[in-house]
């Protein structure tokens, strides 16, 4: 074989994209069309694709790498937390929050629950209820 050749059933490197993992917080590469995926750190099943909710919706929990856009007709009542890549509320959440990416607050959303997040874009008019832990998570060390 060629070396130069690339190698059968393998994606090239424009394929790939690197996640972090929502558990242990370190980064690893994985295929952009994956759904999931295990860390290959700390062997936790992660969830890839982006969930949208547009209905009421009670759940223990909703962890994704991707983003969770709850919509004006969403309503979701979480009892543990919502562990994600980014979150977009437009609608109302009830439950807290931990996301590694940046947390958007539609003008007519309702919030009731705590948010860790690096960023927090919040539009006039928004009604919040709980603690908020914004900026970047310092490294123990």
């Amino acid at each position: 074989m060629n070396p130069t050749e690339p190698i059968p059933n393998f994606p090239p490197s424009s394929d790939r994209a690197s996640v972090e993992c929502l558990y242990c917080g370190k980064p690893q590469p994985v295929s952009r069309s994956a759904m999931s995926v295990t860390c290959k750190f700390c062997n936790k099943s992660l969830k890839l694709e982006d969930r949208r909710i547009s209905v009421y919706e009670a759940r223990r929990s909703v962890e994704t790498c991707g983003v969770v856009t709850i919509e004006k007709k969403g309503n979701v009542v979480i009892s543990d937390k919502v562990l994600c890549g980014g979150l977009v509320v437009r609608g109302k959440l009830k439950g807290n929050v931990q996301s590694r990416g940046p947390v958007l607050v539609g003008p007519e959303a309702e919030i009731k629950g705590d948010i860790s997040a690096p960023t927090l874009a919040v539009g006039a008019g928004a009604i919040l209820e709980g603690r908020y832990d914004i900026g970047p998570k310092s490294q123990p060390g």
